[in-house]
């Protein structure tokens, strides 16, 4: 199959989506080249140990700008010492979670919603290229989860995977927030449940697509405003076979975290039903 796929692309060489440049046999698509994949970037620092949002990193004070910030110790990455994190600590909350702690326990994005990430998101969610959502699934069980607060969740400094070879994901179980019946025959594929289903299979994990359904259809939340999307899902969800679910942790997978009122009304449901810990895992995260 390497083979064919390098005579194809020589014949019919691939562009990237991206940058423009040909796309080799090593690319982990043919819709992007291995470079602009491979600069995906990945969060990896300090965020709201509910929701997820990442704090933005500061500049150190210095002789040029000695009121930036308070002198805290540099924060080091890769040997650089260029930023300093914010006040922090672990299990830190943002304002809006103290204000109206949301019904999941807690949520991850592997990346921010831009670029070459954005991209294969539309790819794979409007134009169904289904395995482009493969490989972004295998690009969020490896990528660098945020730092792990507060210790008792599925996920590590290590990842996804890293947190699974350890035995503590063993006892989950994940599922894919649903599309209502109507919209799921015009798309013809829940990009949900594919995510899903790649991330069960490479973890080993159960994942259950028929406990959490859509009772209603709804606007598109792209359509809405965070206040509208806040109504527009309020009660669309129902749990079929809850029996399955008592007193279990549950992975909610979806593909982007926008303002979290979806995947917050999935949780309210599925913990009214006897889910014990919620958490959320989405490929990108919409910021700024």
């Amino acid at each position: 199959m390497g083979i064919l796929n390098h005579i194809l692309n020589i014949i019919f060489p691939a562009v990237c989506r991206q940058c423009g440049g040909s796309v080799s046999s090593d690319a982990p698509t043919a819709y992007f080249c291995k470079r602009c994949w491979d600069a995906i970037k990945w969060f990896d620092g300090p965020c709201c140990a509910r929701c997820g949002v990442p704090y933005p990193l500061m500049s150190p004070v210095s002789p040029e700008n000695p009121r930036s910030n308070p002198p805290l110790p540099p924060f080091s990455k890769g040997g650089e010492t260029n930023i300093v994190p914010p006040f922090f600590t672990p299990g830190h909350l943002c304002g809006a979670c103290r204000k109206n702690p949301p019904c999941f326990d807690r949520a991850v994005s592997a990346g921010p919603y831009e670029g070459t990430l954005a991209e294969a998101i539309k790819l794979f969610k409007y134009k169904k290229k289904i395995h482009v959502g493969r490989a972004l699934a295998d690009g969020m069980i490896a990528s660098p989860t945020p730092r792990p607060n507060p210790p008792i969740s599925p996920f590590s400094k290590g990842g996804l995977r890293g947190t699974a070879c350890m035995g503590r994901l063993q006892s989950y179980y994940i599922i894919p927030v649903p599309l209502h019946l109507s919209r799921l025959r015009e798309r013809e594929f829940n990009q949900s449940a594919i995510l899903a289903l790649v991330i069960g299979e490479r973890l080993g994990i159960p994942v259950l697509t028929d406990i959490l359904l859509r009772e209603r259809h709804t606007r598109p939340q792209v359509e809405l405003d965070m206040k509208e999307r806040k109504k527009n899902v309020v009660g669309a969800f129902s749990v079929q076979n809850e029996e399955l679910i008592i007193d279990k942790d549950i992975i909610l997978v979806d593909d982007v975290y926008t303002t979290g009122s979806t995947v917050n009304e999935c949780a309210k449901s599925l913990k009214k039903n006897g889910a014990g810990m919620v958490y959320v895992v989405t490929i990108a995260r919409m910021v700024g």
